[in-house]
């Protein structure tokens, strides 16, 4: 018997690929990925509270400082000290002012990055349980092309056996009929075979008559 032709066989190998494919299915249903349930947020704007402030106060202005002769070798002897102060403050207040634009710009880019990396993981997530919910379509699909695929067979079986039928009455119709007329000529042979005796038998009769007959 060919493998095609043994259905038990045939039945074995359709249930282990249908304990394959649920089987891989669950783990593929396991594996769906879920969005965590903190999901990672911006850093805080930052902070330019003292921004205005550092600007305005950098510089060391002795516009205001009392005069007199006193004060006035005080500023000359602090003149080198207060220019590096000066120096420095307009560095410190420069190097935060160039930071402000820079610390927006990189909470704003991780900002945008966040929400796109939340948007693809929903958008993926959404896919995914699409595709189980297809995958989980396939085998009703299947089963229901099986089932109609089974109604055809039964159908063209039972026109085959509806013509197999109609066949085997027509043919012992026919069987009925031969029968009949063989019985009809084996009478007829009969018949025929009685008429020739009896004739063999009056030709027989008759014979010596006519020798009476022929005689002197």
């Amino acid at each position: 018997m060919r493998k095609e032709d043994d259905l038990e066989l045939l039945k074995a190998e359709r249930d282990s690929a249908d304990r394959d494919y649920n089987e891989a299915l669950t783990r593929l249903d396991r594996a769906v990925q879920a969005l965590p349930a903190e999901f990672p947020q911006p850093p805080p704007s930052p902070d330019e509270h003292q921004v205005t402030p550092l600007n305005s106060l950098w510089d060391l202005d002795d516009a205001a400082a009392p005069g007199g002769l006193l004060a006035s070798a005080i500023r000359r002897a602090l003149s080198p000290v207060l220019a590096r102060q000066r120096a420095f403050n307009s560095a410190v207040v420069d190097h935060i002012n160039r930071n402000v634009p820079v610390s927006r710009s990189t909470r704003e880019s991780m900002e945008t990055t966040l929400t796109l990396l939340r948007d693809h993981l929903e958008a993926m997530a959404s896919f995914e349980s699409l595709l189980i919910m297809f995958l989980q379509q396939i085998t009703p699909y299947v089963d229901t092309r099986d089932r109609g695929v089974a109604g055809l067979l039964r159908g063209l079986s039972g026109a085959i056996d509806a013509v197999a039928d109609e066949t085997m009455k027509r043919t012992e119709t026919l069987l009925a009929r031969e029968r009949r007329h063989e019985i009809r000529v084996s009478d007829l042979e009969a018949q025929v075979a009685d008429l020739r005796r009896r004739l063999d038998e009056v030709t027989t009769t008759l014979s010596p008559r006519e020798s009476d007959r022929a005689g002197p």
